[in-house]
């Protein structure tokens, strides 16, 4: 949905999304090989990712909620779904977190083949609980890139000030939000929306020709 938005409005919404990609950046590919050089080959030293970006997604919460009080709507809306994109990285932390428990518990009790972890003490550990860490960095890794790539429309749709309606559901609109304009052909229809009249057809309604 298109939205009556001013350029200093398309500019605002932009920055949860910056912010929010900077996060996977830093923290998922520069943390992590910190993290690696740290730990010596550890695994555990990566608990630091999920550490970092979750002190960047909290101030997106708290953040966007000062925003919703203070900006407009249609800014505010922004920062909504910039947080609930985060959310869904702390789902991927919290599911990974939990297969990897998992395995690991399993690998212990089951006392299976042992493999060297390539640190500097010469140290092993399970095959399986090593399966469990692959299985955990693949959650967050295919979350990560969906929602990166996403959050890069997103940049775009601030920009051009179109947002998903159903961001309505979570972020309600009222007598002050800013005015819909419909629904363009740059973006994905939704049933029940009006859509927006191309410029040729403002166009061919004035002159009164057709297309």
């Amino acid at each position: 949905m298109h939205y009556s938005v001013t350029p200093e409005e398309s500019h605002a919404a932009k920055t949860p999304h910056h912010i929010f990609n900077l996060n996977v950046i830093i923290t998922h590919l520069a943390v992590s090989q910190v993290s690696l050089e740290l730990g010596h080959g550890n695994p555990y030293y990566f608990i630091l990712v999920p550490f970092l970006s979750s002190i960047v997604i909290a101030y997106l919460y708290f953040h966007g909620k000062t925003i919703a009080k203070t900006s407009s709507w249609f800014v505010a809306a922004h920062w909504k779904l910039a947080w609930r994109r985060s959310r869904n990285l702390l789902i991927a932390y919290g599911a990974a977190l939990a297969v990897i428990l998992l395995f690991g518990l399993v690998g212990k009790l089951s006392g299976g083949l042992m493999m060297n972890d390539f640190s500097e003490d010469g140290s092993s550990s399970s095959i399986v609980g090593k399966v469990g860490l692959y299985f955990g960095a693949l959650i967050v890794f295919v979350t990560v890139l969906i929602n990166f790539l996403q959050t890069g429309i997103s940049v775009y749709d601030a920009g051009r000030g179109i947002i998903d309606p159903k961001i309505e559901k979570y972020l309600p609109r009222d007598e002050n939000s800013n005015e819909e304009l419909g629904e363009g052909d740059d973006e994905v229809a939704h049933a029940g929306q009006k859509h927006m009249k191309s410029d040729a057809v403002e166009m061919d309604e004035k002159t009164g020709e057709k297309a």
